[in-house]
């Protein structure tokens, strides 16, 4: 069976535009209508989060970023996010919400943790988001803990060096004791008959005494 040359042009079309609401329907542009209800969530900062980014409730992804804005208050700027959740998804009391990054491309999500706890929150609770620590901060983090580790071996090498005189002869003390010790033991090993007789020479000394 032959097809036309129009016949396969409307083909292609056809795949082209249902590719392109598919696209569009991933990255949130449009959206078919569920149900599902709102929470707002606090965070100092949001590490380039952008609306629409996804939200994962124990790594099940259950709804998207809708809004962003920012707060300013007498001494602090906050940034809330409006977070639309599916309906079925029910998120128990005190959860743990934090920004993570999925994939080698970096793209920011709001995952939730919640796995214990007695009830569920209701639409419109406002959520406390835990801080977001990027790669940089743990960079000079991680530089702060060796330079202090570095500053501890150098004060032990001095330390070290000041006293090496006396560091070598408790070394050289404790040798020579160490090998007394092992000589006593291999003659008594040897001799037990030894430790008899000392015995009897102690007492016999206490009753001169």
């Amino acid at each position: 069976m032959k097809y036309t040359k129009e016949f396969k042009v409307g083909v292609f079309f056809i795949i082209c535009v249902l590719g392109l609401f598919y696209l569009t329907y991933s990255t949130g542009k449009i959206s078919i209508r569920r149900e599902g209800y709102f929470v707002d969530v606090v965070f100092d900062e949001i590490a380039g989060l952008e609306k629409n980014a996804p939200v994962m409730l124990n790594g099940l992804e259950v709804g998207k970023v809708k809004d962003i804005n920012i707060h300013y208050a007498d001494d602090e700027t906050r940034v809330i996010l409006k977070v639309w959740l599916a309906k079925e998804a029910k998120v128990r009391t005190n959860p743990v919400v934090s920004i993570k990054t999925l994939g080698l491309m970096g793209e920011k999500y709001i995952q939730i943790s919640s796995s214990k706890g007695k009830g569920f929150i209701e639409p419109d609770t406002t959520l406390i988001g835990k801080s977001y620590t990027d790669m940089d901060a743990l960079m000079d983090e991680a530089q702060n803990i060796s330079k202090e580790v570095k500053k501890l071996t150098q004060t032990l090498n001095s330390t070290v060096e000041g006293n090496q005189d006396r560091v070598t002869q408790m070394m050289q003390n404790l040798e020579t004791t160490t090998k007394n010790l092992e000589e006593m033991t291999e003659d008594i090993k040897r001799h037990p008959w030894k430790l008899l007789f000392r015995g009897k020479e102690k007492r016999t000394r206490r009753r001169k005494k």
